[in-house]
């Protein structure tokens, strides 16, 4: 039987839970004609969202919806060309356009003065209406939060978590439709496990509900989490052959919970050599996506399952995260 979780396609219908907010805040900005930014990381959610929102325009003949992707672009002209067909289009109906991936914009000869050009456009009355996305976070945070492009001329939408009852609720009556059985204490342990992430919640969901015929062990869960870690240990892995030795070390101190790296007694600990080489190695690790700084400077590791995948195969602490299920 084919499993009723999917992880491999946008979310839709009734796979598509919880975030009705976002989904509101985001029509509202197309129907005022404002320009929306939308960053977090991959598979969180971002598309779907977008989805949501733009098939209540389905409809609406005062629309004119067109996606770009900057995914594969790595030419200036490739990437201006789009826009200038885009830019060509009658003001009627109102042109709303989807830029993907926006964060490789920085890779482009030029892009400055590229960025600059598209922001005395945004300021026009004429403007399409612009919907900015992006999974490179730091990336992202660099053009809009640091060199602050685009300054006041967008809403930026933040993905609201879904709560661990919405995703249990879900599983376990998805299990129950075809007489399988999950317990809440398992579908909350999945949840904290993926820290709430819904690509790897519905992947370990997808495991489980393939792995049982009946009620779910707690051998079975533990298995169905070794194959996720399994499935994914390869791009893990790539990620930590490309880390130095100074980036590890910093890694590491991230991982067991320290909140401020540049302190002396961490520095000293982690033989992470002075508060200079500090700032290199942040700067090196949020640039390849690996680890994300908020507002008060507090680091965290982006990706939860890698994360897991540190703990159980390349620090081997056992401490902070044990991925066996016991209840």
């Amino acid at each position: 039987m084919e499993s009723p979780f999917t992880h491999n396609t946008i979310a839709s219908g009734n796979d598509f839970l919880s975030r009705k907010k976002d989904v509101s805040q985001l029509v509202s900005i197309i129907a005022d004609g404002r320009h929306a930014v939308i960053y977090e990381p991959p598979r969180t959610g971002k598309n779907s969202l977008i989805n949501m929102a733009l098939n209540q325009f389905e409809n609406n003949p005062g629309y004119h919806f067109t996606r770009i992707s900057l995914l594969s672009t790595v030419d200036t002209d490739d990437f201006l060309q789009q826009l200038y067909r885009i830019q060509s289009l009658p003001p009627q109906p109102k042109p709303v356009i989807l830029i993907e991936e926006f964060q490789n914009v920085l890779r482009l000869n030029g892009w400055e003065r590229l960025l600059h050009s598209m922001e005395k456009e945004w300021q026009t009355p004429e403007s399409p209406v612009y919907i900015i996305s992006g999974s490179g976070v730091n990336a992202m945070k660099y053009i809009f939060e640091e060199r602050k492009f685009f300054y006041r001329l967008y809403d930026r939408i933040m993905l609201s978590p879904i709560d661990e009852k919405v995703f249990s609720d879900h599983i376990i009556k998805t299990f129950k439709r075809v007489g399988r059985v999950i317990e809440p204490a398992q579908t909350e342990y999945i949840y904290n496990l993926a820290d709430g992430h819904p690509w790897y919640i519905w992947q370990i969901a997808n495991s489980c509900f393939n792995l049982t015929k009946g009620y779910l062990s707690d051998a079975l869960l533990n298995e169905a989490v070794d194959t996720i870690l399994y499935t994914h240990a390869t791009r893990f892995q790539e990620i930590t052959e490309g880390l130095s030795r100074y980036q590890v070390y910093l890694l590491r101190a991230i991982f067991d919970g320290v909140t401020k790296v540049s302190a002396t007694d961490v520095i000293a600990k982690y033989r992470l050599n002075s508060s200079a080489n500090v700032h290199r190695i942040k700067e090196a690790l949020t640039k390849k996506e690996v680890i994300v700084f908020n507002a008060q400077d507090a680091p965290r590791i982006i990706d939860p399952m890698f994360r897991v995948w540190l703990d159980r195969f390349y620090f081997k602490t056992g401490k902070t995260l044990n991925t066996h299920y016991t209840v």
